[in-house]
């Protein structure tokens, strides 16, 4: 039991009210350590499944709180350099040669060298309509790692809708280019995505690992052709080892 003390002010005396230090730092420890175990939990549940891992490329999804299609994660390494792949990126027009389904694609609008706008439509199988997306771009580097990254999202009211397409109303992706030697790029690919329309995202979700395997596959094998692989980019620092 706490012992009060008696204190005394130009001869009155007065009971100090508690400090409860001890108490104040054994509560702050306690949230501090739940807190810590909430968020252990949290990551836990949100953490990627490995689902498939063929030829260089593994894949991986996870679901998300109020999100019905799972999210998708590639990772592969390439033989490139980092302005052979963002070249690739930003050459919409020949994206059908390694992006899965692709059937067109072209810029909207070049805004810089590092933000942009474009427009794609992807193929789907008969009965299904095919899609189309408007993407807003941006791309930065670090200056100290020399990582290119590219964050992508939908813009569906960028332009009308067309009626015999489907528009793609969220889309969220990420490329990540980290330079591992003078000859090896680390790709590192995020999607989220609704595909909107009448497809249950179960079925979304039992065939959503096929397009990001594919298009991390075909970039290993396109990035290497004479379109891109001596490509050097003004506004991209390669990273010498």
């Amino acid at each position: 039991m706490r012992m009060k003390q008696i204190h005394e002010i130009n001869g009155i005396p007065f009971i100090k009210p508690p400090t409860y230090k001890k108490e104040m730092k054994l509560l702050i420890n306690l949230l501090f350590t739940f807190l810590i175990s909430s968020s252990g939990h949290a990551q836990k549940a949100d953490d990627w499944k490995l689902v498939r891992n063929q030829e260089g490329v593994k894949i991986y999804l996870r679901s998300v709180k109020g999100l019905g299609t799972k999210e998708v994660l590639g990772l592969t390494e390439v033989p490139a350099t980092l302005g052979a792949l963002v070249s690739m990126v930003k050459d919409p027009e020949n994206h059908h040669t390694w992006i899965y389904a692709n059937k067109e694609a072209r810029f909207l609008k070049k805004i810089s060298d590092s933000e942009w706008i474009y427009y794609n439509i992807s193929e789907a199988p008969w009965p299904v309509r095919n899609r189309d997306l408007i993407t807003h771009a941006k791309l930065e580097q670090d200056p100290d790692s020399y990582v290119v990254r590219i964050d992508s999202e939908g813009w569906p009211d960028y332009i009308p809708t067309n009626k015999n397409l489907v528009r793609i109303a969220r889309l969220r992706s990420l490329w990540v280019f980290t330079p591992k030697s003078n000859e090896i790029t680390d790709i590192r690919f995020e999607l989220s995505i609704d595909l909107g329309g009448d497809i249950p995202a179960w079925l979304v979700n039992f065939a959503i690992d096929k397009g990001p395997f594919n298009t991390l596959l075909n970039l290993g094998r396109v990035v290497k052709t004479d379109r891109y692989k001596n490509q050097i980019l003004p506004f991209i620092k390669e990273k010498s080892f």
